[in-house]
C-alpha cells in the first residue's frame, strides 16, 4: 500500500465497483489522512497518495442550482447556535468555509462597511493551520448593515477567541488571531469535524437530508449540499440583482472573471424577453413613443440587493 501504483490501482477498483467521483473523494482523503499520520510516526518514508502520478478521476461538471432563501435560512437556523453567524457571514458575503474559520475581529470594518478576507483555517494533512485564502487572493467584500448587526450580536454572545496556529504548514511560525467562530473547547474550527457533525445535522434540520437511519453509522451524503452552497446563493442572489460578473468575481475571490462567467452564466436574467421585443417592434414600426420608452436605451439595472437583507426578507 505504500506504492503510488497500489494506490492508482485501488482507485480504478472504486471506479470499476461504480462508485461516484464523490465518494472515491472522500475515501482516498481519509486514506491519505491515515498514512499521513504513519508517515508521521515513522511507519511509511513517504504518503504514496500525496505522489503526483496518482490521479482522481473527474466528474462531469453540472450546473449549479443555487438553493432557495428559504433553504439557507432554514439550514442557518439548524446551525448550532455558536455558528448561526458564521452560517450568515458565509451568506452573506459569499466567503469559502475555510475563509468563515479564519475571520477575526480585526478583519471587520464595522464603520466603513467591509470584511477584510485576509486569511483561511485549512488542514494540511491532520493538522490546522492558517493560509492566505485560494489563490493567495485577499480581498475585500462589502458588509451590509444587517449582517453587521448580526455579527455584533454574536460577539457580545460568544467573545471573539484568540487561537494560536501555525502559518501555511504544520511546522511554520505560529500566528494568532481572536477568531469569531471557534468550537465548544475554543479551537479553530475543523472542517472534517464540523462537516460531518453540525452541518450535517442543520442539513437534517432543513430537511434538505433524511435522519440517520437505524443502524446506520453516518448521516446521507450530501456532496452537493456542502457549506459553499451558501456561497453558491450569494452569487445567484448578487446576479439576480444585477450585480456585474467582474463585481461579484473579485468578492468571490475568483482570479478570472471568465471563471465566474462559466459557472454562474446560467443565472444570468435572461434577455430572451427583451430580444423578441425588440424585433417585434422593428417589424411592426413602433415608435419609441408607443413603447413608453426611448429608443436605443434601456431601463437602469436594479440596485443589488445584499445577500443578508434577502435572509432577513
Amino acid at each position: 500500500m505504500n506504492k503510488p501504483s497500489v494506490i492508482q490501482g485501488w482507485i480504478r477498483a472504486l471506479q470499476d465497483g461504480g462508485f461516484e467521483v464523490s465518494t472515491i473523494e472522500g475515501i482516498f482523503d481519509i486514506l491519505s489522512s491515515i498514512l499521513g499520520m504513519a508517515v508521521e510516526d515513522g511507519l511509511l518514508p513517504k504518503n504514496p497518495c500525496k505522489s503526483k502520478s496518482v490521479k482522481l478521476p473527474t466528474a462531469t461538471k453540472k450546473k449549479i442550482v443555487p438553493w432557495s432563501l428559504e433553504r439557507v435560512r432554514a439550514v442557518i437556523a439548524g446551525l448550532p447556535e455558536r455558528f448561526q453567524a458564521g452560517g450568515k457571514l458565509a451568506f452573506g458575503c459569499g466567503l469559502r468555509q475555510g475563509e468563515v474559520f479564519g475571520c477575526a475581529v480585526e478583519d471587520i470594518d464595522f464603520r466603513g462597511g467591509w470584511i477584510h478576507v485576509n486569511r483561511q483555517v485549512r488542514l494540511v494533512g491532520t493538522k490546522p493551520v492558517f493560509a492566505l485564502p485560494k489563490g493567495n487572493r485577499i480581498r475585500s467584500v462589502p458588509l451590509s448593515a444587517q449582517l453587521a448587526t448580526a455579527l455584533k450580536g454574536h460577539m457580545r454572545r460568544f467573545p471573539p477567541t484568540a487561537v494560536t496556529l501555525p502559518w501555511a504548514k504544520p511546522d511554520g511560525e505560529p500566528k494568532s488571531f481572536r477568531l469569531l467562530f471557534v468550537d465548544e473547547k475554543g479551537r479553530a474550527y475543523n472542517r472534517s469535524v464540523f462537516n460531518m457533525g453540525a452541518w450535517k445535522r442543520a442539513l437534517v434540520a432543513a430537511g434538505v437530508i433524511p435522519p440517520r437511519e437505524r443502524g446506520a453509522r453516518y448521516l446521507q451524503a450530501a456532496p452537493e449540499d456542502g457549506m459553499h452552497a451558501l456561497r453558491h446563493a450569494y452569487a445567484s442572489v448578487l446576479l439576480d440583482a444585477g450585480e456585474s460578473i467582474k463585481a461579484l468575481s473579485e468578492y468571490l475571490g475568483h482570479s478570472d472573471p471568465g471563471f465566474t462567467l462559466r459557472t454562474y452564466t446560467h443565472l444570468l436574467p435572461s434577455s430572451e424577453s427583451r430580444t423578441r421585443k425588440a424585433i417585434d417592434d422593428a417589424f411592426t414600426g413602433a415608435e419609441p413613443s408607443e413603447t413608453g420608452e426611448p429608443q436605443g436605451t434601456s431601463p437602469p439595472p436594479a440596485k443589488p440587493m445584499c445577500p443578508q437583507c434577502a435572509l432577513a426578507a
